[in-house]
């Protein structure tokens, strides 16, 4: 039996000072990875897995970009939240790096 899981989207803006660096994306990356829904992080033309690090980081995104977050899987509406509440809490600035 096939399960078919709907796409759901969702816009935030980069409010870090220094826009999405190693620090932001690595965060980013850390928090996909916990859900089986697969994201893709969108910046006009460029797309990124936004379970990869590197990627992230090829999407150039300053301060006060605008990019589109695309969730596909069962767990996709709570990956968007957590993902968007990262953006929300400028990355929670003090809260250290851990990846799995």
């Amino acid at each position: 039996m096939t399960v078919e899981h709907s796409a759901h989207r969702r816009v935030v803006i980069v409010q870090n000072e220094h826009g999405l660096h190693i620090r932001p994306c690595s965060l980013i990356a850390a928090t996909a990875q916990k859900y089986q829904s697969t994201l893709t992080v969108t910046n006009g033309t460029t797309r990124a897995d936004g379970k990869r690090v590197l990627e992230l980081m090829t999407l150039g995104a300053l301060p006060g970009t605008e990019l589109e977050l695309l969730a596909i899987g069962a767990d996709a509406p709570a990956l968007l939240d957590e993902v968007s509440e990262l953006f929300a809490g400028d990355f929670m600035a003090s809260q250290p790096v851990t990846t799995g």
